[in-house]
């Protein structure tokens, strides 16, 4: 196309041109949409860049940390962060009842010295000098540092339902571990598998509620835990009679969301959190995660099952009998190894299954990671789901499988928030702070994030778990 100079004077477009060649300027200068730099050609390549000032990326953000943003924060004294827990206040029911000038009995309350050890979280990060001189979409170090919290913070909220320093050493005691150490079949309340729906579901809630306010435990529950997929059997199930309306005054229907739950011990405030583990969040780690299992080199060296020995604590019925595999992973503070799957092992109904687990070569795991796979399902990595996490015990290590811990199960948690009641507590040595490092010999700009403190549940009977809950939408079930 060739066009008339003199159409062009100062500026200025006089005249006329074919409307073939006025097409023909129109596909020439028209920016389009391309997003690959390398290939915009003509108005395309003239195009200046829009680029959003804010990287924007799916990730948590604070409000996703509910646990962590719901708890007291008091100040840790010291690294070892010592308490003592009341149990029983003596006597019994009637007992200081006396004569006139009769002998007074004596008693004293039950007494347990606990002592809580603060744990260290920290990540490093670092952004290239050269990043820190150009334009860019966004602050590097201001974003590599967004990162950097929201991994400590992901991780606190991860271990205050999770962790066991038993297994992980590095790890503080969660609410899970803390809560089986008190030994109380009240307290960690079996949905054996079902999920909570109608009146199953309510029952569970108002059964913990019920013992966190009774006798002996004397507590009051004021807020419920669960991840999004309880909440939203929840929501599409739980009589209205036993919902906090959204609005005073109007009532809650079957499919609007559950922002409380009535019992008789008090109104309880439903709190959806993402890291209370579904089964989505319990597939192999090396699926997950498979450059850091490839390169973790304490998978143990085998793993053989026996069910062939009867157990009245067995749970494993007519419905869950049948043929499973089992797999292992070595577990240490770099994560987890890959799996070693067991044979294939029929299950009757009233066995159990016993696990040997014979330690890594390298011997550097401080504990294993214990996946089942679905009733009569396949050994691939992707059937199999958590069931456990247990320490190692030295060159062999054994587990006692009897369908007490589901596979792929999720939890709640009934826990009193109550102010004053500091039933259960973020104890804090450190808040989160910025240390700056030094490069050595490299042009880079790194720091770390530190973040020292410990979940402290100083009155365990004030709280309970509901475990074992698989919920109706799960698109894995363990039976």
């Amino acid at each position: 196309m060739a066009l008339d100079p003199s159409l062009f004077t100062q500026n200025s477009a006089t005249g006329a041109m074919p409307l073939g060649d006025v097409e023909e300027l129109r596909k020439a200068l028209e920016a389009g949409y391309g997003t690959d730099v390398s290939t915009l050609t003509g108005g395309a390549a003239l195009r200046i860049q829009s680029l959003d000032a804010t990287m924007q990326a799916t990730l948590a953000d604070n409000s996703h940390f509910a646990l962590f943003n719901a708890l007291p924060k008091p100040k840790a004294g010291a690294t070892v962060d010592e308490w003592t827990e009341a149990t029983d206040q003596g006597g019994w029911a009637g007992s200081t009842a006396n004569s006139e000038t009769g002998a007074i009995a004596q008693s004293q309350g039950t007494y347990a010295r606990r002592v809580g050890m603060v744990k260290y979280l920290m990540t490093q990060c670092q952004v290239s000098f050269v990043q820190t001189l150009q334009n860019a979409i966004a602050d590097a170090e201001a974003i590599e540092n967004q990162m950097g919290t929201l991994r400590i913070l992901r991780d606190v909220e991860h271990l205050n339902f999770y962790g066991d320093s038993s297994v992980v050493p590095t790890e503080f005691d969660g609410i899970i571990t803390q809560m089986n150490a008190l030994g109380s079949a009240d307290h960690v309340i079996d949905a054996g598998g079902a999920s909570l729906t109608s009146n199953a579901g309510i029952d569970h809630i108002a059964n913990a509620a019920a013992v966190i306010a009774g006798y002996g435990n004397f507590g009051r529950p004021t807020d419920l835990f669960l991840p999004p997929t309880v909440g939203a059997d929840l929501d599409t199930s739980i009589d209205p009679a036993y919902r906090v309306p959204l609005v005073s005054g109007q009532p809650a229907n079957l499919g609007t969301p559950v922002r409380g739950i009535v019992t008789a011990h008090g109104d309880v405030k439903v709190n959806r959190d993402v890291f209370i583990q579904d089964e989505r969040q319990k597939m192999p780690f090396e699926i997950q995660f498979p450059v850091q299992a490839a390169a973790n080199t304490f998978a143990p060296a085998s793993v053989t099952v026996d069910a062939s020995t009867s157990d009245t604590a067995s749970k494993f019925v007519t419905a869950s009998a049948g043929n499973y595999y089992w797999a292992v992973a070595g577990i240490n503070a770099a994560g987890q190894s890959a799996i070693v799957k067991t044979a294939q092992t029929a299950v009757a109904a009233g066995k159990k299954a016993v696990l040997t687990i014979t330690a890594s070569a390298a011997g550097t795991e401080t504990g294993y990671a214990i996946y089942r796979s679905r009733l009569n399902g396949t050994n691939e990595a992707s059937d199999f789901r958590l069931m456990a996490r247990i320490p190692k015990a030295g060159a062999t290590t054994t587990y006692t499988d009897q369908n007490r811990e589901i596979p792929g199960s999720t939890q709640a948690f009934l826990l009193n928030l109550t102010p004053g009641h500091t039933a259960i507590t973020w104890r804090s040595l450190l808040p989160l702070i910025k240390f700056p490092l030094y490069p050595t010999n490299a042009a880079i700009v790194p720091w770390a994030l530190l973040m020292f403190g410990y979940l402290r549940i100083s009155k365990r009977r004030h709280h309970a778990v509901i475990k074992n809950i698989v919920p109706s939408s799960a698109s894995w079930k363990p039976f």
